[in-house]
């Protein structure tokens, strides 16, 4: 009747399938994540072949395989007459889009000796396009402005560092009246975007006149003329860029730390922004990857990621916005956001611009109530934006000039150089998204949306960090003055006037799409499912070993009866019949 245990081939069997499936489990439960992130980083990094050749990352980073669609939105000013003579609110209609194409690639690659680090020049195309223009949008089409040259140089005239005499201005005023250098221009779509046109002031101080000029009276060098001219034949936004590059790049290949990948090292050959752009050591440091093309891996929405934009001259740091769906790949995205934008906050001091014209574009901003006297004149700090309205200052004027309001900061350098930009200019989301609307309503056309405006957005695949999404929006103002000195300037408004916005984004090949889900979203499920499925299979094998052997085991009282019926009623009666006779015996003794 004990328990006994019988073990058999089929046992054997059934044990040793068990313990595979089960071990299996356990062995890519524990080893996988390890395993898988290995290769992960092994495939991101930066890397080299022994032929030098380039491994994928690399290959893929130096030559993108996606088309970047630009998007241009021009502000066509349709009362420029009204504006010069009567300091009118300049009335701004939106055209477009005009779209370019841009393609790029980084040549001339070089590593360092460890592999640690990689050089670069990056090369850029643009292609005008219908494909994603409207269908009004003729490239032809004049649109009407203001002038940058003309206005640049009247700017000019008041910067201290140029020592312009009264006379000095007096002799400018006339040259640029001259030379017709009027407030307003009007000109072609695709001269004003990439061919250039011819500019008077431009001609003017590039002639072989003033070289010769310049080389009697300024032998070191030099340029007689007393303000800064660009060095551009004509003028255009991006005149001079097609088919050009920014400046060199090192960065990290991520072999030391695959968090660091794609970290700009130098540019230019420098590790921090020059003094003259930027006044504090944070506005000018180089942080994070170029443009924004790499980030860490292990994203979540408490991760911030700096990036460096050369064509904007600054860092930035990129916060949490949303998460989204993109090609069946769960993302998040980040944002440059308000923050990054405010030069009035304490951590942009070193954005600010510097407004040597002293003019006060916004006069209604801020909005303060009515002004107390000041009981603690000398201790308050009036740079400080919490202070504007406090009675012992004296709202956005701050040492001798005005500060401007949140959402916009300068541009300090010719886009992607290391050279000083030549006259002022002004970067902001689209339609002042992030100014209040004091800013907004100095001009008539301004209509911000958070949905079509939100200046720069990136999604990343979160383990990873690849980029599969980018929203890039950016908008350029130009600083107008009214100056007493040039007849053309003299009843203009102090007024920061839009020229255009774009919205750049990358469309990425599908088989990006199909890499990254395949190997970040595919192959972590199926691992999952099959840990759960070798656990699952190995614990009900054990689960039938275990009642096989309790079934063998059992006590034979409850076996299947091996007798008939009838023989077990037919032994019954012969007992019953054997146990009445012995008691009829034991009765007749008595």
């Amino acid at each position: 009747m004990g328990f006994r245990i019988r073990i058999n081939k089929l046992d054997v069997f059934l044990v040793v399938i068990a313990i595979v499936f089960i071990v299996f489990g356990i062995v890519t439960w524990a080893a996988f994540s390890s395993i898988y992130s290995t290769l992960v980083i092994k495939n991101l990094q930066l890397t080299e072949n022994s032929d030098t050749s380039l491994g994928y990352s690399a290959f893929q980073y130096t030559s993108p395989q996606v088309d970047n669609i630009m998007k241009f939105y021009f502000f066509n000013v349709t009362n420029p007459d009204e504006v010069k003579y009567y300091s009118a609110a300049p009335n701004l209609v939106e055209i477009g889009p005009f779209s370019v194409m841009e393609s790029e690639q980084k040549k001339y690659l070089e590593f360092s000796d460890d592999k640690s680090q990689m050089f670069y020049q990056n090369y850029k195309k643009y292609i005008l396009s219908k494909d994603y223009s409207c269908e009004d949008c003729d490239w032809d089409r004049n649109i009407v402005f203001p002038n940058p040259p003309g206005l640049g140089a009247v700017a000019s005239m008041l910067d201290p560092q140029f020592q312009i005499t009264k006379t000095g201005r007096t002799i400018i005023a006339v040259a640029l009246t001259i030379l017709g250098e009027y407030p307003f221009v009007s000109h072609k779509v695709r001269e004003v975007l990439f061919d250039g046109y011819e500019d008077a002031l431009l001609s003017a101080a590039h002639s072989g006149f003033v070289t010769v000029l310049s080389g009697i009276f300024k032998g070191d060098g030099g340029s007689i003329v007393p303000i800064p001219i660009p060095a551009m034949p004509k003028f255009g936004y991006f005149q001079g860029y097609n088919n050009s590059r920014d400046e060199e790049y090192w960065i990290e290949t991520g072999k030391k730390d695959i968090n660091q990948i794609g970290n700009v090292q130098r540019w230019a050959g420098i590790t921090e922004l020059p003094g003259e752009w930027w006044t504090t050591p944070k506005a000018r440091s180089i942080r994070g990857s170029d443009s924004g093309s790499f980030t860490q891996m292990h994203l979540d929405e408490s991760s911030t990621a700096d990036m460096f934009f050369s064509f904007m001259c600054r860092s930035f740091t990129k916060t949490f916005y949303q998460r989204e769906t993109i090609e069946s790949i769960p993302t998040i995205g980040y944002h440059i956001g308000y923050d990054e934008w405010d030069t009035t906050s304490d951590n942009n001091v070193g954005f600010r611009y510097r407004n040597i014209e002293k003019r006060n574009y916004f006069p209604d901003w801020p909005k303060c109530p009515p002004k107390g006297q000041c009981h603690q004149s000398g201790s308050i700090d009036c740079s400080k934006s919490i202070n504007f309205c406090h009675a012992c200052c004296d709202g956005s004027l701050y040492n001798g000039t005005y500060l401007l309001p949140p959402g916009m900061f300068p541009l300090v350098c010719y886009p992607g150089r290391l050279q000083p930009t030549p006259f002022a200019v002004v970067y902001s989301p689209p339609h002042f998204l992030f100014s209040p609307d004091e800013v907004r309503t100095t001009v008539v056309g301004m209509a911000p949306n958070k949905s079509l405006h939100e200046p720069m957005i990136y999604y990343h695949e979160p383990y990873s960090g690849t980029t599969l999404k980018v929203v890039n929006r950016l908008q350029v103002n130009m600083p107008v003055i009214r100056s007493h000195d040039v007849p053309s300037s003299q009843n203009m408004p102090n007024v920061m006037i839009p020229l255009f916005w774009q919205d750049t984004s990358p469309k990425y090949h599908q088989f990006i799409f199909n890499e990254v889900w395949l190997g970040f979203v595919l192959v972590p499920r199926l691992m999952r499912v099959l840990q759960f499925v070798a656990l699952g299979i190995g614990l009900l094998l054990v689960a039938i070993i275990v009642f096989l052997q309790l079934r063998k085991g059992k006590p034979s009282l409850i076996r299947p009866l091996k007798t008939s019926f009838l023989e077990t009623t037919s032994n019954w009666l012969s007992s019953t019949s054997s146990s009445n006779s012995n008691e009829s015996r034991g009765l007749r003794r008595m």
